[in-house]
């Protein structure tokens, strides 16, 4: 009789192929009615600083020019054929 089969090892964190869990981005909608502007945001832009709450804000300006937005948290990948952020 074989001796049982050993579980495949786990790769180290550092590796390639390890297992990672999607970053936590900002989700970014300007509320300018006719507006379809969106972006995702990396949560490392903010540094050490302090994270803007989900919901309605001013501190981000839109390309439009307004600065009324809805932010909201998401943890996924931006799309593969968005390399700007902009979705």
């Amino acid at each position: 009789m074989r001796p049982p089969a050993k579980p495949p090892a786990q790769p180290p964190a550092s590796h390639p192929s390890a297992p990672t869990t999607p970053a936590r981005l900002l989700h970014v909608r300007c509320l300018r009615p006719g507006c379809g502007r969106e972006a995702l945001l990396n949560d490392h832009v903010f540094g050490d600083g302090p994270r803007p709450a989900e919901g309605l804000s001013r501190r981000f300006v839109c390309a439009c020019g307004r600065r009324a937005a809805h932010l909201r948290y998401v943890s996924r990948r931006p799309r593969p054929d968005n390399p700007c952020g902009w979705l």
